[in-house]
């Protein structure tokens, strides 16, 4: 389904890899229902669910592992967001099985100590994932985007109204009614505008981007050697990460530690540009860096403004294509 999308496997070890094989088939699972009727009662008690207003905000949520090059194995989870405090940690997502459940339960609810109990589901994953599970293309097709029928060279006019134009009633109906969308979605019952991509993996991948850019921006100038590269570690271990160079052995290319999500923030916020470009220089990148930890903060925040974020998206967006002598920006997203 993947158009010109290939990988890697993660795990090589031919042991693992034949003991997965033979298992296919043979998991375990655990029934939505029965973890509802378990942990609903609780909500309840703590005060996080109010049967006197009974609607469940279920978030669905999942990902893949290649487990050799024949074998992919998908997890899974459900939590409740409506349990804000605990929604980022492990122990409050229950691994589940969902087919047809999640279709009851959007259809009929679910009674629990005489309550009737209904739900608004979410799905909310990184960016393959959701494209997996809708049917979709690759992320380097013509049409790329899972919410909008916009192209691939529409990208950089900001002239493009950026609005949800599909709906998952048309793909119900006729799973290809739009294009790039080749098979029929997993989670039909879900509304297209309740597929979220997720926030973690949306940071990791603009950062990474960002810091390659400048990188980019340096080996361009013929300035990528021992002193910038030493700069740099000196300015991480000021801002307390572990960070390396090392050389590709046998070529002249160079890789270098890849930071965790924490240290990516960090870098954003606190990396010392002036190190590496002249004030003017290093002022534009910064606006650059701190204008996505901006609307980064405001994804968290539940009392933003979806048409201000909006509004500051759109401006961060011109900036980063904006056209400088050096052409750093002059990039699509």
């Amino acid at each position: 389904m993947q158009e010109g999308f290939s990988e890697e496997s993660d795990i090589t070890d031919p042991l693992i890899i034949d003991q997965v094989i033979n298992a296919t088939g043979k998991g375990a699972y655990r029934i939505v229902k029965k973890i509802l009727e378990y942990i609903i009662p609780s909500y309840v008690e703590k005060g996080i669910l109010d049967p006197a207003i009974p609607t469940i905000h279920l978030r669905i949520s999942g990902d893949g592992l290649n487990v050799g090059r024949k074998v992919k194995l998908v997890m899974i989870t459900i939590a409740l967001l409506d349990d804000s405090i605990n929604i980022c940690k492990p122990n409050y997502h229950y691994t589940t099985i969902l087919f047809p459940e999640l279709q009851e339960l959007s259809n009929v609810g679910i009674v629990i100590n005489n309550t009737l109990w209904n739900f608004e589901f979410f799905f909310s994953s990184d960016w393959k994932f959701l494209a997996t599970c809708l049917g979709f293309n690759a992320a380097n097709s013509n049409n790329f985007c899972l919410w909008c029928e916009i192209t691939k060279n529409q990208r950089g006019n900001g002239q493009n109204d950026w609005t949800i134009s599909k709906s998952m009633s048309s793909l119900n109906e006729n799973p290809t009614a739009y294009p790039g969308h080749k098979l029929p979605p997993l989670f039909n019952m879900i509304s297209l505008k309740n597929h979220v991509p997720d926030k973690l993996h949306i940071m990791l991948r603009i950062t990474d981007r960002l810091w390659e850019l400048v990188l980019q921006e340096i080996k361009n100038e013929g300035l990528f050697n021992d002193i910038t590269r030493n700069i740099i570690i000196k300015e991480m271990e000021n801002l307390k990460i572990r960070f390396e160079f090392w050389n590709i052995h046998g070529t002249n290319n160079w890789n270098y530690t890849f930071l965790m999500g924490d240290d990516k923030l960090c870098v954003l916020r606190n990396f010392n540009l002036t190190k590496l470009f002249d004030p003017e220089r290093a002022a534009l990148i910064k606006s650059l860096w701190y204008g996505f930890a901006e609307l980064y903060d405001l994804l968290g925040e539940k009392t933003t403004d979806p048409q201000y974020f909006r509004l500051k998206a759109k401006v961060w967006c011109e900036l980063f294509l904006k056209k400088t002598n050096k052409d750093f920006i002059d990039h699509q997203i």
